[in-house]
This record gives C-alpha cells, sequence and structure tokens, in this order.
C-alpha cells in the first residue's frame, strides 16, 4: 500500500514529465516506424541510387541510338550493310552462300508473313 500511495504521489507532483516522455516516446517511434519515417526515407535513397543507375544506363543507351541514327541518314553504306545483315537483300550480280548452320533467313521471313 506504501508504494501505491508513493506512486500516486510521485504521479501528481509529476504527471506532465511522465506525460511529456510518454509522447516524446511516441513520437520517437513514429520517426523511425511510422509512414514517411527514417525507414521510409533509406528505403527512398536506395530507390534513387537504383534509379541513378538505371538512368545512366538509359543515357548511354541513348547516345548509341542517336549516333546509329545520325549514320542512318548520313551513310549509305551503312544503310546498305544493315540492309544486306538484317533483310538479306543481294545485288542482281552477287552468288548467295546458304551454310547449314545458319538459319534461312528467307523462309524465316516467309513464315512471318
Amino acid at each position: 500500500m506504501l508504494l501505491v500511495s508513493r506512486c500516486t504521489l510521485y504521479l501528481r507532483r509529476e504527471w506532465l514529465t511522465v506525460a511529456l516522455t510518454v509522447g516524446c516516446a511516441l513520437l520517437a517511434i513514429d520517426f523511425v516506424n511510422g509512414p514517411l519515417g527514417l525507414r521510409d526515407l533509406m528505403t527512398l535513397r536506395e530507390r534513387r541510387a537504383q534509379l541513378e543507375t538505371v538512368h545512366k544506363e538509359l543515357l548511354k543507351s541513348n547516345a548509341a541510338l542517336k549516333l546509329k541514327l545520325a549514320r542512318l541518314g548520313s551513310d549509305n553504306r551503312y544503310v546498305e550493310r544493315r540492309i544486306r545483315e538484317q533483310l538479306g537483300y543481294v545485288r542482281p550480280d552477287e552468288l548467295v552462300y546458304r551454310f547449314a548452320t545458319e538459319p534461312d533467313r528467307q523462309e524465316n521471313h516467309q513464315l512471318d508473313r
């Protein structure tokens, strides 16, 4: 009974301190675990680092595609070589050698249609 009366007396004198301590503890817990808290900040920083890496890769890819596009617009030999490689075109005076290991491009092209 003496312990209960001491606690009651203590709470009567220090109720504001106890309430502020509990409030600060709840705010600290919310700061760490709550939405928009420290945990979310760390997650967002990791995601930002990933996105920056992807962004750099896309910039490199974009630069390579711009170079290809510039070559397609100005370099006729490059355009001709790309057409020959991708579509299998040949000139009328050229001979075509087909090897067994290489898939027949014309048959594949006709199957796509």
